[in-house]
């Protein structure tokens, strides 16, 4: 029993747990995040085909960047994978009861330690899943259970992730209104007007930048706009943005700023323990702002964004050719997703368009829409799933397509794999070409997380402004 108490009374103190126990406002931050883990761990329940081993086995598979070499990292089938999940599922459910059932919170923050776990492990699993939401969900959940002076930390967390976020606005999408003027219906609720549009996107990244600072300020009624600003603010987004931020935004941001009389640093002592959530926002803020180390726009190349809070950052078309030559056959692969319509938007974005044609002896034999997988010799070349599962967040990363390339190529030893990718923004007719390699396997690119990849191509001086950013 002694020893018992002992790594009891550790964990006490390594979670913080009485300063929940002692504060209504932490249980229901607390409560927020484990409930957000009982959403994701059912929405991915419904999508384990790809995180187990039959996602491999299928070609449904596309791990994160950092994770691209281990295909070991998935070693549950399906049906482990369904069951684990679930039972997740519950862990989360049972914490959300322990929280307000038993005297102590040190079940649920226990609970809510291992959930973070399970969801990074899945989370780059995936490299599809990669959403601001969830980028958000982890960040909130290490600094609630890893901080002392709880509240405080976690509404810093909250600054630094709302100014995080604007930082990743500054582009002609946002600055200039281009995005949501690019999109059928603009913004809903609110007149057509370009001009409006503009200024409303203005106005969010304005919010963004300088709500969190009100919160430093002894003018009360400017902290007590500021608050008010951003529920409203969230309110209203989860009309254009959807369910999944807003579900998570809008229960934290009201249980941590419940009486907040007072500035965000007042009556603040330094402790060591503190170095680990600040460590946190160092990270973060390291995230969101090593892009621009690197050249190029971010929103065509993708790079140096993976660890940043992206959302919607610009409105995209994107037309992507593979051409597969092995023997006598020929395979010409088209994955096609065009700029939004008002007909996509009402369905929920804009659908992927997958065709292929398919020669022998240098002749075209067959021309179809794909919509199961193509297989030569019982090796899959082509999953529909692997591209249709990729949503306007990643579809025109060049990674995903990288990896198609260099996994088909693992897979099936076709003798020329040769690629084409091409993406336009925001409504704009140029064409950017970011990928155009003629033998991928000659080629053989590697992918490098932290620097540019000189085989994703950069818009040249002849193309317009707004692609060359910054």
């Amino acid at each position: 029993m002694g020893r018992l108490a002992s790594i009891r009374n550790r964990l006490d103190n390594f979670f913080s747990s009485r300063e929940v126990d002692r504060d209504p406002r932490l249980k229901m931050i607390c409560a927020g995040l484990l409930f957000y883990y009982f959403m994701t761990f059912f929405d991915w329940w419904q999508k384990a085909v790809s995180l187990s081993t039959r996602g491999n086995e299928t070609f449904d598979y596309a791990p994160a960047v950092i994770f691209q070499h281990c295909r070991w990292l998935i070693f549950m089938n399906w049906d482990q994978t369904k069951i684990y999940l679930y039972a997740l599922g519950m862990l989360a459910l049972l914490g959300l009861f322990s929280l307000f059932y038993l005297r102590s919170s040190l079940t649920a923050l226990c609970l809510l330690a291992v959930l973070c776990v399970n969801k990074a492990y899945f989370y780059l699993s995936d490299f599809r899943l990669f959403a601001n939401f969830h980028h958000f969900h982890l960040f909130f959940t290490l600094v609630f259970l890893f901080s002392q002076s709880k509240l405080r930390f976690f509404r810093g967390a909250l600054a630094v992730g709302y100014l995080m976020s604007a930082v990743v606005k500054i582009s002609p999408s946002w600055l200039l209104g281009e995005y949501f003027n690019s999109m059928p219906g603009k913004l809903p609720l609110l007149p057509k007007a370009g001009w409006v549009v503009t200024a409303a996107s203005v106005g969010v990244v304005v919010l963004e930048f300088l709500g969190p600072l009100c919160w430093f300020t002894r003018i009360n009624w400017l902290r007590r706009l500021s608050f008010v600003l951003f529920i409203l603010f969230h309110l209203y987004s989860g009309v254009v943005v959807g369910f999944w931020y807003t579900a998570l935004m809008l229960p934290l941001v009201l249980a941590a700023f419940v009486r907040f009389d007072r500035p965000l640093q007042a009556g603040y002592h330094f402790s060591r323990r503190h170095l680990i959530p600040f460590g946190l926002f160092a990270f973060v803020m390291f995230g969101g702002l090593y892009h621009y180390c690197l050249p190029g726009d971010v929103r065509l190349t993708n790079e140096g964004r993976y660890l940043g809070f992206f959302m919607f950052d610009a409105n995209r078309q994107v037309r992507f050719e593979a051409r597969i030559q092995k023997g006598n056959k020929k395979w010409v692969v088209q994955v096609f997703r065009p700029f939004p319509t008002s007909e996509s938007v009402m369905e929920g974005g804009a659908l992927v368009e997958i065709t292929c044609k398919e020669f022998q002896d240098g002749h075209l034999v067959n021309m179809f829409p794909v919509f199961r997988p193509i297989e030569d010799d019982g090796e899959v070349i082509l999953n529909p799933l692997f591209f249709a599962k990729a949503d306007y967040r990643v579809a025109g990363n060049p990674y995903l397509y990288y990896f198609y390339a260099r996994e088909l190529v693992r897979r099936c030893h076709p003798d020329c794999v040769s690629l084409r990718l091409d993406v336009q923004l925001d409504g704009h007719p140029d064409v950017v070409r970011l990928l155009d390699i003629p033998d991928f396997a000659k080629l053989n690119p590697h992918y490098r997380f932290f620097a540019h990849n000189d085989w994703i191509l950069l818009p040249g001086t002849n193309s317009p402004p707004e692609y060359r950013w910054p």
